[in-house]
């Protein structure tokens, strides 16, 4: 008795690759090319106007470029190599959400068909499966998110210590105010006093494990008149920030562009 097995197989690949917007819809804004740089901070917005964000926060940097789209969102961490290639030392990004879209794709799906062989050759019987390989296609309706998503390019041809990068030793308590002293939540322990207008806060010990952070970095800095500043967050994005004290005497800071709220209390 024979075994007879006949195998039809056909297959397609299909591949592409990513672009990228930030790249894609660059334009160049400074007179001159840089040489790239090592290394780029990127931080990231959401639901804000770039330009405000710009001129509180980051007006001491050179703009670059601007890129600017409306597309499926895109992490700007993305576009690290190419903010990097174009000399960057700086890329914040906005991102605000426009309108759901839904259009048909074609999805592309495996199939198989199995026929059974059997006869008689030469005296002897034989049997086998005949079995062919391929595909099918479907067309289904897929929704995506769009966003207007802007980007900015910053230089720091001044060499100023940014926010992200100042340390105690840069400012000196200049009086005593209400909120001097040393404050903590479950992150982290800091001290505050007054430094010229301003109250400024820096890190004294790291609660909850953060890489990025070490005793005596700037953590946030606000108007001793006006309780308006600036928070870094974990990752040391700068927010504009509100910061009062609440009536259980716990030091009280509102994200101006979103809706979250962290609180410290005073150590004895």
């Amino acid at each position: 008795m024979k075994k007879l097995s006949i195998t039809i197989f056909f297959a397609i690949c299909l591949s592409g690759c990513e672009t990228l917007g930030h790249k894609e819809f660059y334009s160049q804004v400074a007179p001159t090319k840089y040489p790239s740089t090592s290394n780029v901070m990127i931080f990231e917005y959401r639901d804000v106007d770039l330009d405000e964000i710009y001129d509180l926060l980051f007006s001491d940097f050179l703009i670059i470029g601007r890129s600017a789209f409306n597309g499926p969102y895109e992490d700007p961490k993305k576009s690290r190599m190419y903010a990097r290639s174009i000399g960057a030392d700086v890329f914040i990004t906005t991102s605000q959400f426009k309108e759901t879209r839904t259009s048909f794709v074609n999805q592309v799906t495996p199939t198989s068909s199995t026929t059974y062989i059997s006869g008689y050759t030469g005296g002897s019987s034989v049997y086998g499966t005949a079995t062919t390989y391929g595909t099918q296609t479907t067309t289904v309706p897929v929704s995506v998110n769009r966003y207007d998503q802007d980007g900015m390019y910053l230089k720091n041809i001044e060499d100023v210590t940014p926010l992200w990068e100042r340390t105690k030793s840069q400012y000196q308590e200049t009086q005593s105010n209400e909120l001097s002293g040393v404050w903590r939540n479950e992150s982290y322990e800091i001290e505050i006093f007054q430094s010229g207008s301003q109250m400024v806060a820096f890190i004294n010990s790291v609660i909850k494990r953060r890489p990025s952070w070490s005793k005596d970095q700037l953590k946030m800095m606000f108007g001793a008149d006006t309780g308006v500043g600036i928070y870094l967050m974990g990752d040391k994005t700068p927010i504009p920030s509100e910061f009062s004290l609440n009536k259980f005497g716990f030091l009280e800071v509102k994200l101006l562009t979103s809706s979250e709220v962290f609180s410290f209390a005073r150590v004895p």
